[in-house]
């Protein structure tokens, strides 16, 4: 199994709380201001989307990417503190996209959950570039191999014997 940049559910229109709409709409406007010009148009979109407290169908990629970049650049605390981040969080866990993470999440713990009660033989962490890491476990008669990135972690090899 290999890690994915992408995710193939469709999109649908997100409903938003009225603390997740201002948190949404603070983030997409700093982003939009951070973007050259006519290249920020799309988080103009969506931080006007949050007014009806609906993220449209078409917005929740730039949804997704606003809420990724804000919480992995720190700007979510920057614009409103550790409730902005937490916000931000719950947001991206009901996208396509935190949805996808989540399953690669729980299959990383399903092949962990094999390795319970056994001994470690051997463990290593490799780079095979800034931000992509792969971590080699065997245990008991399994061998299991992690890759572990910016788009998440998931499980590289898994071989028994």
């Amino acid at each position: 199994m290999a890690m994915t940049a992408g995710h193939t559910e469709t999109a649908a229109a997100l409903p938003l709380a009225p603390e997740e709409a201002a948190a949404v709409a603070d983030a997409a406007a700093a982003f939009a201001d951070a973007l050259p010009p006519g290249r920020g148009e799309p988080y103009r979109e969506l931080a006007a989307a949050t007014r009806t407290r609906t993220v449209p169908a078409e917005l929740v990629a730039a949804l997704e990417r606003v809420c990724v970049l804000a919480l992995e650049t720190g700007k979510a605390r920057q614009i409103g503190r550790a409730e902005s981040e937490r916000l931000l969080t719950g947001v991206l866990h009901r996208t396509p996209r935190g949805r996808a993470m989540a399953g690669q999440i729980a299959d990383v713990n399903r092949a962990l959950a094999e390795l319970a009660g056994r001994q470690l033989g051997a463990a290593r962490l490799t780079s095979r570039m800034p931000g992509h890491y792969e971590l080699s476990l065997s245990v008991g008669g399994f061998a299991l191999t992690l890759a572990i990135g910016p788009e998440g972690a998931c499980v590289r090899n898994l071989h028994v014997g």
